[in-house]
């Protein structure tokens, strides 16, 4: 199930950040450049005034996070995308973008970015099948982040409805 989380999620989530991250890059970073951990809660809540984050319980416990900032009228950025390695291959991390995606088209955003590792190329095949083009590459001392772009569709109208609400209005 996939909720809004609140503060009073933040040292799991937090959790399931630095474990994710620890388990996915420490292998394909030099150990120089590999930050653990990768966040620290006085950043996460800062990150929580600044972004929506959704969170996707399994019987209770938080699986899978993912984050959605407005970076423009237009644009979004989705941050944060972890699962568990335990609850990772279960469709959550799809389930998680998709809902983002959703809330972003909701709020009128025409596309959304997103940044990881091009070594990663289990991330970079996730959200490609998810239909995310590279847009961007950025020069690391580890190689190459990459930004990933997709445009939205936003909701369709009920020109009907619209209609009688104009109607009842007059």
């Amino acid at each position: 199930m996939i909720a809004r989380a609140c503060s009073d999620d933040a040292e799991e989530i937090l959790s399931i950040i630095n474990t994710s991250n620890r388990e996915s890059y420490k292998k394909i970073m030099p150990k120089e450049h590999f930050r653990e951990p990768v966040l620290s809660l006085e950043k996460l809540l800062e990150d929580f005034e600044s972004m929506t984050f959704r969170v996707h319980r399994n019987q209770g416990t938080i699986a899978g996070v993912a984050a959605l900032e407005t970076e423009s009228e237009e644009t979004g950025r989705i941050h944060w995308v972890y699962i568990l390695p335990e609850y990772q291959r279960q469709g959550i991390g799809t389930a998680l973008v998709t809902h983002l995606e959703r809330k972003a088209a909701e709020m009128g955003l025409r596309r959304l970015r997103l940044l990881t590792v091009e070594k990663a190329c289990w991330a970079v095949n996730f959200y490609k099948r998810l239909g995310y083009s590279l847009t961007e590459k950025i020069e690391r001392p580890w190689g190459f982040d990459v930004f990933m772009t997709k445009e939205l569709e936003l909701p369709q109208r009920d020109a009907a409805r619209d209609h009688s609400l104009e109607a009842s209005s007059e």
